[in-house]
């Protein structure tokens, strides 16, 4: 089979010629059609294989198999200077919200939507007047910018519906997204977990783009968890929403921007020496690029118990050196509170008094942020 899969005409074209011309005597079984190995006829168990029926209908292949063609289509890829970009939808690349459930301060949004047929260049759109959907700003830019250096997927916990309805608002020239590239909840029977097992390609050349890091607990390398998108108002947010205070994240310096930074770095790094693709791996680069934000940083956690595990861990991801002892050597304490023993102790050392939300600022913004902008409050 071609090291790339491009839809389901030519799939199932493939798959037809591959069963006709067959002669082999011992069927290593590597493909199955709604329950038949395709090259002997034979009636296979319905736990065979990987199943792709977003391809086709009953599509399985042999992991064997599966593990042949994600290594030529990654030669291929690799030959044309691209990799794999995995894109979550909702709260990653945009914020829907069912229309009817709008508060009165989010009214005026009803109008200022634009219809599904008018959005070449829009932001907000009244979905079949059931969902109003947000775009992320920069997300023009961004996808325009990562296809010339990646093949790209969606990968969301919506319906398959849904998917592709968006991935038009997103794309309506369809110069991005293909079918065969968007993958669904239907396409899966894990209903609370995504893998990679349907993106055709080797994990070393693959980078995922979620908000939610739970779902990829066997791909986390492999993931840049992004800074939660919400635009409308959320039950669970206690502050204005970015539309009830008619702003939005910033377009320049907001979550998508500086990821699509990270994304140019990994990209010159894995191709920096044409003669070494073979021993490059984008999961270790983002580790090294992660590894620098807070180097050189020395933490000491205070009024943080509830906090204290993972805001530790983010940090030293980012490079930083955590201590359980507050003394010289200590260049940031975190507390959530203001306190005038923490506040004399940065004064008169002439270090840094920040609030955990600098920690998890640096995090999804990929870069150390200005220390005065999180002061305990």
């Amino acid at each position: 089979m071609d090291a790339i899969l491009s839809g389901y005409d030519t799939l199932r074209s493939k798959i037809v010629c591959k069963s006709l011309s067959s002669s082999k005597k011992t069927c290593s079984h590597s493909m199955v059609l709604r329950g038949l190995c395709v090259y002997c006829g034979k009636n296979m168990n319905d736990g065979f294989g990987v199943g792709f029926d977003f391809l086709l209908d009953g599509l399985r292949f042999s992991n064997h198999d599966l593990a042949r063609w994600k290594e030529l289509n990654s030669k291929n890829l690799f030959s044309q200077r691209k990799l794999q970009l995995v894109l979550d939808l909702d709260h990653t690349l945009l914020h829907s919200k069912d229309i009817h459930k709008l508060t009165r301060a989010e009214e005026y949004l009803k109008r200022r939507a634009d219809s599904s047929e008018n959005m070449s260049d829009g932001d907000l759109f009244n979905l079949d007047n059931d969902f109003i959907v947000k775009l992320r700003p920069c997300i023009r830019t961004f996808l325009k910018e990562v296809s010339s250096m990646f093949e790209l997927y969606i990968y969301t916990m919506g319906s398959r519906c849904y998917a592709e309805e968006v991935a038009m608002l997103l794309d309506p020239k369809c110069q991005y997204f293909i079918k065969s590239r968007i993958i669904s909840r239907d396409d899966s029977k894990q209903t609370q977990k995504k893998s990679l097992d349907f993106v055709l390609g080797q994990e070393r050349g693959i980078v995922i783009l979620d908000d939610t890091e739970s779902v990829w607990n066997e791909h986390k390398d492999n993931l840049i968890v992004m800074g939660k998108y919400n635009y409308f108002r959320d039950g669970e947010i206690i502050k204005r929403s970015f539309s009830e205070k008619k702003t939005d994240e910033s377009e320049t310096n907001g979550v998508l921007a500086n990821v699509l930074g990270v994304l140019r770095q990994v990209h010159g790094f894995f191709f920096e020496d044409p003669t070494n693709l073979g021993g490059q791996d984008a999961r270790t680069l983002l580790r090294k690029i992660r590894g620098r934000i807070l180097m050189g940083c020395t933490l000491f956690f205070k009024d943080v118990e509830d906090e204290l595990i993972i805001l530790r861990s983010r940090a030293e991801e980012m490079g930083a050196t955590c201590k359980t002892i507050l003394d010289s050597s200590v260049s940031h304490l975190v507390s959530s509170k203001n306190t005038i023993e923490g506040y004399k102790w940065a004064e008169v050392e002439t270090r840094y008094l920040v609030h955990p939300r600098w920690i998890y600022a640096a995090y999804y913004l990929w870069y150390k942020q200005p220390e005065y902008l999180y002061f305990p409050v």
